[in-house]
């Protein structure tokens, strides 16, 4: 999924490599938001496709977890399982379609902000020009990563919730990947059951605000949650 919405960020800076072809940096400025945005319009279909197979595997992949976590399930469950999702799928493969063309689109706002910052600055032409065409497509790819680890983990996690809720299943295990690169406030939350409807603070939002939320819903976020069933919660003295 990250590969290929790196490619939207490749053709985001083939567009921006033509900031210069005209004189004036407004005119210029004017030119490439309108080609970003035209791009932008283009991308449905293949946004739908892209998205269908990302979410199709996460759906399949949580499958796959419950599955092992829950061997002796029974073939009503099971199903139950199997068909918990399909709200689910059609929700977040609207939402990705939205935020793969967001990136043309934000992409366009920067080369105006740039541009009016670059001249109230009093910068040379060239100069505001030099810092679209190398910049506007390595920030894109940027945001284009992000979007791709988050989303991917958001789909699971929210898959996982409808297959718990489908089931009656309302706790959960957090686990992270354990490596050096996972947060701190989630490397608490390593091993702790929590609560769907009660989720933990494990972010801090601007101006300090706590950010509540299910593991893999928080920017670049990895951790994933483990559903919990009736006999796990009575082993823990949960019910």
């Amino acid at each position: 999924y990250r590969k290929q919405l790196s490619e939207v960020a490749d053709v985001v800076d083939k567009i921006a490599s033509a900031y210069d072809e005209v004189d004036d940096p407004m005119e210029a400025a004017g030119l490439i938001s309108k080609r970003l945005l035209d791009y932008s319009t283009t991308l449905d279909d293949w946004a739908k496709s892209i998205s269908r197979t990302m979410i199709t595997r996460a759906g399949a992949a949580d499958l796959d977890v419950w599955m092992k976590v829950g061997k002796n399930l029974s073939k009503q469950t099971r199903a139950l399982l199997r068909g918990a999702i399909g709200t689910q799928f059609d929700t977040l493969q609207s939402a990705q379609v939205e935020l793969i063309k967001s990136l043309p689109r934000e992409a366009a706002e920067k080369v105006h902000a740039w541009t009016r910052d670059g001249l109230d600055k009093g910068q040379r032409y060239q100069a505001i020009a030099q810092r679209i065409k190398s910049e506007l497509g390595a920030d894109t790819k940027a945001r284009a990563v992000c979007i791709a680890r988050t989303e991917t983990a958001r789909a699971r996690t929210n898959f996982t919730r409808a297959r718990c809720e489908a089931v009656g299943s309302r706790y959960y295990r957090w686990h992270t990947v354990g490596d050096g690169d996972v947060r701190p406030m989630h490397a608490k939350l390593d091993g702790t059951i929590q609560r769907w409807d009660d989720p933990p603070v494990c972010d801090v939002g601007r101006g300090g605000i706590p950010i509540r939320s299910n593991p893999g819903c928080v920017f670049n976020c990895r951790c994933w949650a483990e559903p919990l069933f009736e006999q796990d919660l009575e082993k823990l003295g949960i019910k």
